[in-house]
């Protein structure tokens, strides 16, 4: 019984990390924009991350080495500085879009200015890593994550997408002049679904809570369907919009904006209901995003770590986290609004991603970390058809970036 209970908490664990202020920006303005046009990159990029979560996992519980100290004992230090710098810009922008965001829920709630919600926003995240338990980071978003659900009824309520819509789906409207845009969204919702935090958050807390060879089908099965959850909201999000917003011509262009799109079936509680998501999902990913920013810095430079260490016992890990959360407030502060913070982050992440998961060919066939559960034959060539959508979707993020005017 207390197998399949844990079970359940994977399960959650992963939908609430799943849903962030990126996630929410970039299905948001995809629907609005492009009906169910880019559903596909959304299931094409879950597939991907199920199986990387799975592999990071396994690699985890197995090895007893979290992902960021293994790529520092396999290619160097020299080598680890790469992905550590790529990292470190694209968490602090995410970050501070994070924290943005729940600033923006708690401006819906109370009408005041989300800018000097801001710095509440901040205290509040700072407090949760300084002190709280583990478990409570993990499932407590998670639980309340469950919220995404309400999208999913809305559609519900509202009759589901038209004919018009489906037929957007495999036949996407894409007007003159707007192909870049089309593009540049689909970058960003592979870089804001494949999102190495989430990798490194989860290599970490594997060793957290001391994973061993035991926890592979819990692993599994919170690869499979935690991510599959996660994903359901994020393709909700896009059907949503698609039917509420896409037909008044609206963009997308806030985060309130897409709020609108549950305030149509559920009237004024819906609006709340935006921001009770909104808070939660990019809470827990602001934790995520902190606690994997130190989580990286520490295990590549050798330091002690862990959330459930007291400061003075993982003093430096403890010292990352406070300027991460500082660097990310200062980006907030200078009045960049979050959702297209959100979108550039995420571009950001597409850019980076090859340099984050190359190393996982390499790791996830030693057995000397894996013993007898290195990878299959044909998850290698899912993995080097994943790098290859990486390294084609970073190759031309940039590019896309200045030709849409970011979205």
């Amino acid at each position: 019984m207390r197998k399949w209970f844990s079970v359940a908490l994977g399960i959650m664990t992963a939908t609430g990390g799943f849903l962030d202020a990126g996630t929410i920006a970039t299905s948001g303005e995809a629907g609005a924009k492009f009906g169910l046009g880019l559903v596909w990159p959304t299931v094409m990029a879950t597939l991907a991350v199920i199986l990387l979560v799975e592999m990071v996992g396994r690699f985890t519980a197995v090895s007893k080495k979290p992902y960021a100290a293994a790529i520092r004992e396999e290619f160097g230090f020299a080598f680890f500085l790469v992905p550590l710098s790529c990292e470190v810009v694209a968490e602090s922008l995410l970050l501070s879009a994070e924290l943005g965001g729940m600033a923006i829920a708690l401006s819906l709630f109370t009408g005041i200015s989300w800018h000097v919600l801001l710095p509440i926003a901040t205290l509040f995240i700072f407090v949760m890593v300084w002190r709280a338990p583990f478990d409570w980071i993990e499932n407590g978003p998670a639980l309340f994550g469950l919220l995404m659900f309400s999208f999913i009824v809305a559609i519900i309520v509202l009759g589901g997408p038209s004919r018009a819509s489906l037929v957007t789906l495999w036949k996407p409207t894409i007007k003159s002049g707007e192909l870049p845009t089309y593009l540049y969204l689909m970058a960003a919702i592979l870089g804001a679904t494949i999102s190495p935090y989430l990798l490194y958050f989860y290599s970490s807390g594997v060793r957290e809570e001391d994973w061993s060879g035991d926890a592979l089908f819990l692993n599994r099965v919170t690869a499979v369907l935690g991510m599959g959850f996660g994903s359901a909201g994020s393709v909700a999000i896009i059907v949503l919009c698609a039917i509420v917003l896409q037909p008044l011509q609206m963009q997308a262009i806030s985060l309130g904006e897409i709020g609108l799109a549950l305030a149509k079936p559920f009237g004024s509680i819906g609006a709340l209901l935006f921001a009770a998501v909104l808070f939660v999902t990019c809470t827990g990913a602001a934790m995520e995003c902190a606690l994997s920013l130190s989580y990286i810095v520490a295990q590549g430079f050798g330091w002690e770590w862990g959330e459930g260490k007291k400061p003075v016992e993982a003093a430096r890990f403890n010292l990352v986290l406070i300027l991460a959360l500082l660097i990310a407030f200062l980006i907030g502060i200078w009045g960049t609004d979050p959702l297209k913070l959100a979108l550039f982050a995420s571009t950001i992440i597409a850019l980076f991603l090859p340099i984050s998961l190359l190393p996982f060919l390499v790791l996830m066939n030693d057995p000397q970390y894996l013993g007898d559960k290195i990878n299959a034959s044909w998850m290698n060539f899912a993995l080097i058809a994943i790098l290859s959508l990486a390294f084609l979707v970073a190759a031309i993020s940039i590019p896309l970036e200045l030709m849409s005017g970011g979205g």
